[in-house]
């Protein structure tokens, strides 16, 4: 019974460590190109990030699969067994973090901040007074880290608005009343390319986007159409539909695009590892691993 990492772009070193540290018994094969199916073929148990493609397909006894991040959206491939418990890490640090990172953005946004900068770069001491802020947000997605992003803009007088897939105000509404929208959606085959041409239109005039969740969730090339029209003030994104971004993407010079590179949160190697561990002795006593997702959702 062996567990394969694909952890990769992260290394795999520190989680090897970590598990280790918990479980020194525990036997890992880290994943590389040219793995003989031999090898594979004693793989019970998968830590990752995502499947390099026909691998899942080489891994007959495979009985389960634990994401290192809260989507699981890069380890649903297509050969898959249907059989194989699918799970993800749940890190309430990780939701704090990333609540962080948007009340940032926001607060950048909402205050004017980058007007301020250009004005210091030209030695223009100008002041546009403001009150207290209460911009209406709409933040789409209310799982673990939707809720906590909202719990921590409501904390600093936004007023916010939650979209859910299962019921509430439809996304329309929740859109056309959002000064700032948040996207914090699981990536399934409906919330791809959910933010469009036509969804960001139902934003009001010089709303500002920010996305948490995945890069295939906007349709990039709308975006930055909708920010040269002026409908758009702009847009900060953690994400991005390739990462590493490439350097000739339009995205970087986008006047009013703000990127980071997937770093509003991440959960540690020890968290991980706890979590990883002890869904691992779960299934060596024939108990499913916590965290589990539904396939069919996605989520």
């Amino acid at each position: 019974m062996k567990a394969l990492l694909l952890t990769h772009p992260i290394p795999a070193a520190p989680f090897v460590e970590a598990i280790r540290a918990l479980e020194p018994g525990l036997p890992l094969l880290e994943y590389r190109p040219g793995l003989a199916d031999e090898a594979l073929a004693e793989v019970e148990a998968v830590l990752g990030w995502r499947f390099p493609p026909g691998v899942a397909e080489r891994l007959p006894r495979l009985r389960w699969v634990c994401s290192i991040g809260a989507g699981v959206d890069k380890l649903l491939a297509p050969g898959l067994a249907p059989a194989v418990a699918v799970s993800r890490i749940v890190d309430p640090e990780q939701a704090a973090g990333i609540a962080q990172y948007v009340a940032l953005m926001a607060l950048r946004h909402a205050r004017e901040l980058p007007a301020y900068e250009q004005q210091q770069q030209r030695r223009q001491w100008t002041r546009r007074p403001i009150g207290a802020l209460r911009s209406s947000v709409g933040v789409l997605g209310m799982g673990e880290v939707g809720q906590a992003v909202a719990q921590m803009l409501r904390a600093l007088g936004f007023e916010v608005t939650g979209f859910r897939r299962s019921g509430g105000p439809v996304l329309e509404q929740v859109l056309r009343t959002s000064e700032i929208a948040v996207c914090a959606l699981p990536l399934t085959p409906q919330t791809d390319g959910i933010l469009n041409a036509r969804t960001l239109a139902w934003l009001p005039r010089g709303a500002y986007l920010i996305n948490i969740a995945r890069g295939a969730h906007v349709v990039e090339a709308d975006l930055i159409a909708a920010v040269r029209s002026g409908h758009l003030a702009g847009a900060a994104l953690d994400v991005q539909a390739h990462e590493p971004l490439p350097a000739a993407d339009p995205l970087w010079a986008e006047p009013g695009i703000t990127i980071t590179p997937h770093i509003a949160a991440q959960s540690s190697p020890q968290t991980i590892a706890a979590q990883f561990v002890h869904g691992w002795r779960c299934l060596r006593r024939g108990e499913v691993p916590p965290n589990r997702v539904d396939r069919a959702l996605g989520y």
